[in-house]
């Protein structure tokens, strides 16, 4: 950060050294913004990348929820309803219809608790890079009070 604001000093010595800024043209004042305003620019982008970076991370885990949820429910319907459905009927002497009912039911609360969890941390995520804009509109008020000077 003191590197940073260093090359900000030195920057701003530039510029005030030599001619007065009154007597530079516009194309004059932007060749010499121009290395540093790249900088800026790739340093926002990285600080970027490094504030989403848990927010994709969590992401990924409710995403592999939903995902595991999902194939939970297609593994219960395919094998644990058939079995269920003759055991209920074998077992509790009930109709198959019955039976039926009974094991979709088991199962629909079982992957709506899955695909719940899963969407209500989705749901509870922030993927808005807080400090990312904060750092971003204070470089912008920064740079309209160079050119107010």
């Amino acid at each position: 950060m003191t590197e940073q604001r260093e090359r900000v000093a030195e920057f701003e010595r530039r510029l005030e050294g030599g001619d007065e800024l009154s007597e530079r043209s516009v194309k004059e004042i932007l060749d010499a913004l121009r290395p540093q305003l790249q900088e800026l620019a790739r340093k926002q982008v990285e600080l970027a990348k490094v504030e989403l970076a848990p927010v994709g991370r969590q992401a990924g885990i409710a995403v592999g929820l939903l995902v595991a949820g999902a194939v939970f429910l297609h593994l219960f319907v395919v094998f644990l309803a058939v079995t269920g459905i003759y055991l209920l009927n074998e077992v509790g002497g009930l109709s198959l219809w019955v039976s039926a009912l009974i094991v979709s039911g088991i199962l629909l609360v079982i992957g709506g608790v899955l695909a719940g969890t899963g969407a209500g941390r989705l749901r509870g995520l922030d993927p808005k890079p807080r400090r990312t804009i904060s750092t971003f509109q204070q470089n912008v008020e920064w740079l309209k009070g160079q050119f107010r000077s």
